[in-house]
């Protein structure tokens, strides 16, 4: 039986005049991969920036285990909650001026990350380098080690693939979906990859206009009879 990690119940999200997220509701399960889709500008981003606290939300509940609502989280019960999430970002987010030794030790301050690298297939020297002397695709990898060194309970990807060439992309992809299944977290995507959407995600969210338009299992995606989807996944916006 599923059992259900986070729910969200009628949240609503605005910024000036302009509304993101209208009212939207969406559940996520524990030790699934939920990818979620739409159009740039469609909320995706803003979604999960409310799931991990990042960003408040105007109206609604967010339910997460236990807690009823995270709006009525204190300032250190939302450190508390927030610590529960690891976040791959779009563009890794790595510190320039640091070596990728010391950017990990921002996430655990162990001195061996042997373990770790060898997870997302990268080699122990690569400790001493910077990232602007690796490439998009390695940075990406060390980003992913980053968010899972924690034993996070959730995993968010932020367009994990964008910036990389398809035969990267799939490496990446490959990846995720071996850790995720490793170690059978729960894990929320942002995407326009439909290739991502495929290879490691069970179910899938499609947003329109600030609602989840369609919601089903991934393998079924195809199948929908959905218009904005299929135009969504045939390019067409």
């Amino acid at each position: 039986m599923r059992k259900l990690k986070i729910n969200i119940n009628n949240i609503s999200k605005k910024f000036g005049d302009k509304i993101v997220l209208n009212r939207l509701d969406l559940k996520v399960f524990e030790s699934e991969s939920l990818a979620i889709i739409g159009e740039s500008g469609s909320g995706k981003s803003v979604l999960t920036k409310c799931i991990d606290g990042l960003l408040s939300f105007d109206t609604g509940t967010i339910s997460f285990d236990q807690i009823k609502n995270i709006k009525n989280l204190s300032f250190l019960q939302m450190n508390k909650y927030m610590s529960k999430f690891g976040i791959l970002f779009q563009n890794a987010a790595l510190f320039d001026s640091l070596t990728i030794k010391e950017n990990l030790m921002f996430a655990n301050k162990n001195d061996n990350f042997s373990e770790i690298l060898n997870e997302v297939s990268l080699p122990k020297s690569i400790l001493k380098e910077f990232p602007s002397n690796l490439s998009i695709g390695v940075q990406k990898r060390i980003g992913l080690a980053r968010a899972i060194l924690q034993d996070p309970e959730i995993l968010i990807l932020d367009e994990p693939t964008t910036g990389l060439d398809p035969i990267i992309g799939k490496q990446i992809n490959i990846l995720i979906k071996t850790l995720v299944k490793k170690k059978k977290i729960t894990t929320i995507t942002v995407t326009h990859d439909m290739e991502s959407v495929y290879e490691f995600s069970d179910y899938t969210a499609f947003i329109k206009k600030g609602k989840i338009s369609w919601y089903g299992r991934s393998k079924d995606i195809n199948k929908n009879g959905n218009l904005s989807l299929k135009n969504f996944i045939k390019g067409i916006y």
